[in-house]
C-alpha cells in the first residue's frame, strides 16, 4: 500500500508537532529540576540564616560578631559555588562532566574564598 499525498502530509506533520511536544516537555523537565534546586538552596539557606541570627543574638564580644560574619562569607561562597554547578548540573543532566568545565569557576571562587579569608585571617 503507498501513500497518497495528503497520507503523506498528515504524517510529516505528526511528526513535526510529535517533535515540538518532546522538546517542550524536555524543557519542562529541566524547569522541574532547576524548581527543585533552587528549593533545595532556599530551604539550607534560610535554616543557616535562622542559625546565624540566633548566634549573633547570643554574640557579646565585637570579635565574635566579626568571626561570625567571616565564617557566614566562607561558608556562602562554598554554597553559592554548590548552588550554581547544581543549576547548571539541572539543565544539562546528560552533559558528560568534561563539558560543562567547571574549573575556571572553581578556580575564581577558590581566590575569591582566600582573599576574604586573608580579609578576616580566618582558617578554613
Amino acid at each position: 500500500m503507498t501513500n497518497t499525498p495528503d497520507q503523506f502530509l498528515m504524517q510529516a506533520w505528526k511528526a513535526q508537532i510529535d517533535a515540538g511536544l518532546r522538546v517542550l516537555e524536555t524543557i519542562s523537565e529541566g524547569a522541574i529540576r532547576m524548581h527543585e534546586a533552587q528549593l533545595e538552596a532556599a530551604t539550607e539557606a534560610h535554616a543557616d540564616l535562622e542559625a546565624t541570627r540566633k548566634a549573633l543574638a547570643a554574640a557579646t564580644e565585637a570579635s565574635q560578631v566579626m568571626k561570625l560574619c567571616a565564617e557566614w562569607a566562607r561558608a556562602n561562597a562554598g554554597k553559592s559555588l554548590a548552588y550554581w554547578r547544581s543549576l547548571l548540573q539541572a539543565g544539562t543532566p546528560e552533559a558528560p562532566p568534561q563539558m560543562l568545565n567547571l574549573g575556571m569557576l572553581d578556580s575564581a571562587y577558590k581566590q575569591w574564598l582566600e582573599n576574604v579569608q586573608r580579609l578576616y585571617q580566618v582558617k578554613a
